[in-house]
């Protein structure tokens, strides 16, 4: 996406790769994610209806919005959108049977945990996360029914979403409305990998001192 495209022991070692992955909590209920959360850092309604191709920079200065002709290639991604109706929808122009393309964004703040948002007119299957090395990690959010949010342990910076027709006999166009970013709780869950590093370290120290025994025996 152009616009994206900006040793002690074995569990000591193992930790940070278990924390490498985000640990994601889908929400499919606005209610439950709006209690799950804190309060709202940044919010667009995408209000007007200049029925037209806009930046995607247009409707909140945190956010930059984008089109993908191709989700499973962030390369694809530019960074306008087509605006009508209060909402955002893609530019077209893909390579999928129907023309259909991919809405996708791009944050613009380094500390971003919590975001939500409204769709329209179809089903978004899932979700593809990016980090600032463009790792992309699938997040399935088939079960969502035009509300998805989501709480991560690491912030987000970009993300594709993927609406393909079964049989991938084309992408099912969707509309976004109402994107906010939020504050996130106090009690966060760590990743698993945090949390196993002082049993790693602890275990280290063990075998060390246990080691220290025989050797002085």
């Amino acid at each position: 996406m152009q616009f994206i495209s900006k040793p002690l022991t074995a569990l000591a070692l193992l930790a940070p790769l278990l924390s490498a992955q985000a640990g994601i909590v889908l929400y499919t209920d606005e209610s439950a994610y709006l209690a799950a959360v804190g309060a709202t850092r940044a919010y667009t309604d995408f209000a007007g209806n200049p029925s037209a191709s806009v930046g995607g920079t247009s409707f909140m200065p945190e956010t930059t919005f984008g089109s993908c002709t191709d989700a499973s290639v962030p390369a694809s991604c530019g960074t306008s959108v087509f605006h009508a109706n209060g909402s955002i929808t893609d530019l077209g122009g893909s390579s999928a049977p129907n023309g259909v393309a991919s809405l996708a964004w791009r944050l613009n703040l380094g500390d971003v945990f919590a975001l939500g948002f409204n769709y329209l007119s179809g089903d978004v299957d899932s979700i593809t996360l990016l980090d600032t090395a463009l790792v992309q990690q699938s997040i399935d959010t088939s079960t969502a029914n035009g509300f998805i949010g989501l709480v991560s342990d690491t912030a987000f910076y970009g993300a594709i979403l993927v609406s393909e027709f079964p049989n991938r006999i084309g992408n099912d166009r969707i509309n976004m409305d109402d994107f906010r970013i939020n504050a996130t709780m106090l009690a966060v869950p760590e990743p698993a990998g945090l949390l196993l590093t002082p049993l790693a370290l602890g275990l280290a120290g063990l075998a060390r001192r246990g080691q220290t025994r025989r050797s002085g025996a």
